[in-house]
Protein backbone atom coordinates (compact mmCIF):
# COMPACT_ATOMS: atom_id res chain seq x y z
CA UNK A 1 0.00 0.00 0.00
CA UNK A 2 3.00 2.61 0.92
CA UNK A 3 4.50 1.38 -2.48
CA UNK A 4 1.24 2.50 -4.18
CA UNK A 5 0.82 5.65 -2.28
CA UNK A 6 4.61 6.51 -3.03
CA UNK A 7 4.44 5.61 -7.13
CA UNK A 8 1.24 6.69 -7.65
CA UNK A 9 1.61 10.51 -7.64
CA UNK A 10 2.11 11.55 -11.22
CA UNK A 11 -0.80 9.64 -12.13
CA UNK A 12 -3.31 10.83 -9.43
CA UNK A 13 -6.01 13.54 -10.81
CA UNK A 14 -6.69 14.42 -7.12
CA UNK A 15 -5.63 13.55 -3.74
CA UNK A 16 -6.94 10.25 -1.67
CA UNK A 17 -8.34 11.28 1.23
CA UNK A 18 -7.36 8.38 3.48
CA UNK A 19 -6.21 4.86 3.59
CA UNK A 20 -9.37 3.38 3.14
CA UNK A 21 -10.08 5.59 -0.34
CA UNK A 22 -6.59 5.07 -1.17
CA UNK A 23 -7.73 0.91 -0.60
CA UNK A 24 -10.89 1.42 -2.67
CA UNK A 25 -8.37 3.23 -5.46
CA UNK A 26 -6.10 0.06 -5.50
CA UNK A 27 -8.71 -2.38 -5.93
CA UNK A 28 -10.16 -1.14 -8.82
CA UNK A 29 -6.84 -0.95 -10.53
CA UNK A 30 -5.80 -4.38 -9.96
CA UNK A 31 -3.84 -4.51 -6.94
CA UNK A 32 -4.12 -7.36 -4.73
CA UNK A 33 -6.39 -6.25 -1.48
CA UNK A 34 -8.06 -7.61 1.08
CA UNK A 35 -11.28 -6.58 -0.87
CA UNK A 36 -13.98 -8.27 -2.79
CA UNK A 37 -15.83 -6.39 -5.39
CA UNK A 38 -19.47 -6.69 -5.40
CA UNK A 39 -22.70 -4.58 -7.60
CA UNK A 40 -25.58 -3.53 -6.82
CA UNK A 41 -26.73 -3.75 -10.70
CA UNK A 42 -27.65 -7.62 -11.00
CA UNK A 43 -26.35 -6.85 -14.83
CA UNK A 44 -23.15 -5.60 -14.06
CA UNK A 45 -22.91 -9.12 -11.96
CA UNK A 46 -24.40 -10.90 -15.36
CA UNK A 47 -22.13 -9.19 -16.76
CA UNK A 48 -18.24 -9.98 -15.21
CA UNK A 49 -19.88 -14.00 -15.07
CA UNK A 50 -20.57 -14.15 -18.84
CA UNK A 51 -18.21 -11.84 -20.32
CA UNK A 52 -15.31 -13.47 -18.46
CA UNK A 53 -16.05 -17.19 -19.23
CA UNK A 54 -13.65 -18.74 -22.05
CA UNK A 55 -15.31 -19.79 -25.05
CA UNK A 56 -14.52 -20.84 -28.92
CA UNK A 57 -16.16 -19.05 -32.11
CA UNK A 58 -16.62 -21.47 -35.21
CA UNK A 59 -18.43 -20.00 -38.30
CA UNK A 60 -21.46 -21.16 -38.93
CA UNK A 61 -23.69 -20.05 -42.21
CA UNK A 62 -20.91 -17.10 -42.88
CA UNK A 63 -21.39 -15.79 -39.13
CA UNK A 64 -19.66 -16.09 -35.80
CA UNK A 65 -21.25 -18.60 -33.32
CA UNK A 66 -19.55 -18.61 -29.92
CA UNK A 67 -19.00 -21.87 -27.46
CA UNK A 68 -18.58 -21.90 -24.24
CA UNK A 69 -16.44 -24.33 -22.31
CA UNK A 70 -18.18 -24.19 -19.18
CA UNK A 71 -20.78 -23.29 -16.56
CA UNK A 72 -20.60 -19.27 -15.05
CA UNK A 73 -21.56 -18.60 -11.58
CA UNK A 74 -23.03 -15.36 -10.13
CA UNK A 75 -23.12 -15.08 -6.40
CA UNK A 76 -26.15 -13.02 -4.84
CA UNK A 77 -24.95 -11.41 -1.02
CA UNK A 78 -27.83 -10.21 1.48
CA UNK A 79 -25.09 -7.67 3.08
CA UNK A 80 -27.45 -7.27 6.33
CA UNK A 81 -27.90 -10.62 7.18
CA UNK A 82 -24.78 -11.21 6.23
CA UNK A 83 -23.35 -8.67 8.94
CA UNK A 84 -25.47 -9.02 11.73
CA UNK A 85 -24.47 -12.97 11.52
CA UNK A 86 -20.84 -11.95 11.04
CA UNK A 87 -20.38 -9.37 14.11
CA UNK A 88 -23.40 -10.82 16.08
CA UNK A 89 -20.27 -11.60 18.96
CA UNK A 90 -20.16 -7.27 18.90
CA UNK A 91 -23.93 -6.90 19.34
CA UNK A 92 -24.14 -5.78 15.72
CA UNK A 93 -27.61 -5.05 14.38
CA UNK A 94 -27.91 -2.46 11.85
CA UNK A 95 -27.05 -3.33 8.04
CA UNK A 96 -24.14 -2.35 5.59
CA UNK A 97 -21.02 -1.03 6.82
CA UNK A 98 -19.47 2.83 5.86
CA UNK A 99 -15.74 2.93 6.52
CA UNK A 100 -16.71 5.46 9.39
CA UNK A 101 -18.26 2.83 11.49
CA UNK A 102 -16.88 1.57 14.54
CA UNK A 103 -17.36 -1.88 13.80
CA UNK A 104 -14.96 -1.82 11.06
CA UNK A 105 -12.01 -0.80 12.77
CA UNK A 106 -10.85 -4.22 13.23
CA UNK A 107 -10.74 -4.06 9.31
CA UNK A 108 -9.05 -0.88 8.86
CA UNK A 109 -6.11 -1.39 5.91
CA UNK A 110 -2.51 -1.70 7.62
CA UNK A 111 -4.13 -3.21 10.54
CA UNK A 112 -2.35 -5.41 12.53
CA UNK A 113 -3.52 -9.47 11.94
CA UNK A 114 -4.04 -10.11 15.60
CA UNK A 115 -6.00 -7.46 16.00
CA UNK A 116 -8.43 -8.01 13.10
CA UNK A 117 -11.93 -9.48 13.20
CA UNK A 118 -12.29 -13.05 11.66
CA UNK A 119 -14.99 -13.23 9.27
CA UNK A 120 -15.57 -10.82 5.71
CA UNK A 121 -17.76 -8.43 6.07
CA UNK A 122 -20.08 -6.10 3.30
CA UNK A 123 -19.94 -2.33 3.12
CA UNK A 124 -20.03 0.80 1.37
CA UNK A 125 -17.30 2.24 -0.76
CA UNK A 126 -15.90 5.64 -1.71
CA UNK A 127 -17.41 6.41 -5.61
CA UNK A 128 -13.41 7.79 -6.41
CA UNK A 129 -13.12 6.59 -9.79
CA UNK A 130 -15.24 6.40 -12.85
CA UNK A 131 -15.29 2.55 -12.36
CA UNK A 132 -16.54 2.08 -9.35
CA UNK A 133 -19.43 4.22 -10.09
CA UNK A 134 -20.11 2.65 -13.64
CA UNK A 135 -20.16 -0.71 -11.61
CA UNK A 136 -22.31 0.46 -8.63
CA UNK A 137 -19.18 -1.05 -7.38
CA UNK A 138 -19.58 -2.48 -3.09
CA UNK A 139 -17.53 -4.74 -1.36
CA UNK A 140 -16.81 -7.49 0.89
CA UNK A 141 -13.10 -7.08 3.18
CA UNK A 142 -12.02 -9.98 4.73
CA UNK A 143 -10.33 -10.24 8.09
CA UNK A 144 -8.00 -12.79 9.64
CA UNK A 145 -9.81 -15.66 7.19
CA UNK A 146 -8.70 -16.65 4.26
CA UNK A 147 -11.46 -19.15 3.61
CA UNK A 148 -13.53 -17.96 0.51
CA UNK A 149 -16.88 -16.45 1.28
CA UNK A 150 -19.18 -20.04 0.15
CA UNK A 151 -16.86 -21.89 2.49
CA UNK A 152 -17.36 -19.39 5.32
CA UNK A 153 -21.09 -19.56 5.04
CA UNK A 154 -21.26 -22.63 5.20
CA UNK A 155 -19.03 -23.54 8.45
CA UNK A 156 -20.05 -20.61 10.24
CA UNK A 157 -23.84 -21.53 9.79
CA UNK A 158 -24.91 -18.14 8.47
CA UNK A 159 -28.74 -17.50 7.28
CA UNK A 160 -30.10 -20.00 4.64
CA UNK A 161 -30.83 -16.91 2.02
CA UNK A 162 -27.82 -15.01 2.95
CA UNK A 163 -25.46 -15.93 0.35
CA UNK A 164 -27.45 -17.48 -2.86
CA UNK A 165 -25.44 -19.75 -5.68
CA UNK A 166 -27.19 -18.66 -9.44
CA UNK A 167 -25.45 -21.21 -12.24
CA UNK A 168 -25.78 -20.12 -15.54
CA UNK A 169 -25.17 -22.71 -17.84
CA UNK A 170 -23.10 -22.72 -20.51
CA UNK A 171 -25.39 -24.02 -23.26
CA UNK A 172 -27.45 -20.71 -23.09
CA UNK A 173 -23.97 -18.66 -22.55
CA UNK A 174 -24.30 -17.73 -25.97
CA UNK A 175 -27.86 -15.95 -25.35
CA UNK A 176 -27.50 -14.31 -22.03
CA UNK A 177 -24.33 -12.78 -23.40
CA UNK A 178 -26.48 -11.42 -26.57
CA UNK A 179 -28.93 -10.18 -24.34
CA UNK A 180 -26.67 -8.27 -22.00
CA UNK A 181 -24.71 -6.53 -24.37
CA UNK A 182 -27.98 -5.69 -26.49
CA UNK A 183 -29.46 -4.31 -23.43
CA UNK A 184 -26.48 -1.50 -23.28
CA UNK A 185 -24.27 -3.79 -20.72
CA UNK A 186 -21.12 -3.17 -22.96
CA UNK A 187 -17.41 -2.83 -22.42
CA UNK A 188 -17.34 0.85 -22.46
CA UNK A 189 -20.29 1.13 -19.93
CA UNK A 190 -18.74 -1.00 -17.66
CA UNK A 191 -15.39 0.23 -17.95
CA UNK A 192 -15.71 4.04 -18.83
CA UNK A 193 -12.19 4.48 -20.87
CA UNK A 194 -10.37 4.07 -24.16
CA UNK A 195 -9.21 0.79 -23.82
CA UNK A 196 -12.66 -0.54 -23.26
CA UNK A 197 -14.10 1.48 -26.19
CA UNK A 198 -11.30 -0.25 -28.25
CA UNK A 199 -12.30 -3.13 -27.23
CA UNK A 200 -16.25 -2.54 -27.49
CA UNK A 201 -15.67 -1.60 -31.40
CA UNK A 202 -13.51 -4.60 -31.70
CA UNK A 203 -16.50 -6.68 -30.89
CA UNK A 204 -19.07 -4.82 -33.06
CA UNK A 205 -16.86 -5.27 -36.17
CA UNK A 206 -16.39 -9.28 -35.23
CA UNK A 207 -12.69 -9.04 -34.31
CA UNK A 208 -13.39 -11.17 -30.93
CA UNK A 209 -10.18 -12.17 -28.83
Amino acid sequence: MTRFRQRSIPFLTRGLADDWDMFFFMQHYGVPTRLLDWTENPFIGFYFAVMSSPFSVKMKAGKPVLSFSSDAVVWVLDPVEWNVHALRHQGFDRGVLTPSDEALQSYKPLTQFSDMNVQPVALYGAHNSPRIVAQRGVFTIFGQSTKSMEDTFESERFPTNCLIKVVLERSFMAVMRASILNHGITESVVFPDLEALAKEIKRNFEFED
